[in-house]
């Protein structure tokens, strides 16, 4: 569930990025007046941990012993005796 979340998180952290570098707008500025700007920097944090969570998710899942050890399927090799 976790993991869902902070792919979720990522994504929209991604989109804002997109409208910054196409639009020149940012939504979590835009959303957090200058009155709030701490809730923009936790909100930054949050997506930031989002990101550090989802590149240790993937190398956990990529690189564990049960993934390198398992065999996928379509992938088994018959040897003929």
């Amino acid at each position: 569930m976790i993991t869902i979340l902070a792919l979720i998180l990522l994504i929209v952290g991604a989109l804002n990025w997109l409208s910054v570098g196409i639009f020149d707008f940012n939504f979590i500025n835009w959303i957090f007046t200058s009155e709030a700007y701490v809730g923009a920097r936790i909100l930054y944090a949050i997506v930031g941990l989002a990101g550090i969570w989802t590149v240790v998710y993937l190398i956990y899942n990529k690189f564990s012993p049960k993934r390198i050890n398992a065999i996928e399927k379509g992938n088994v090799k018959r040897e003929h005796a």
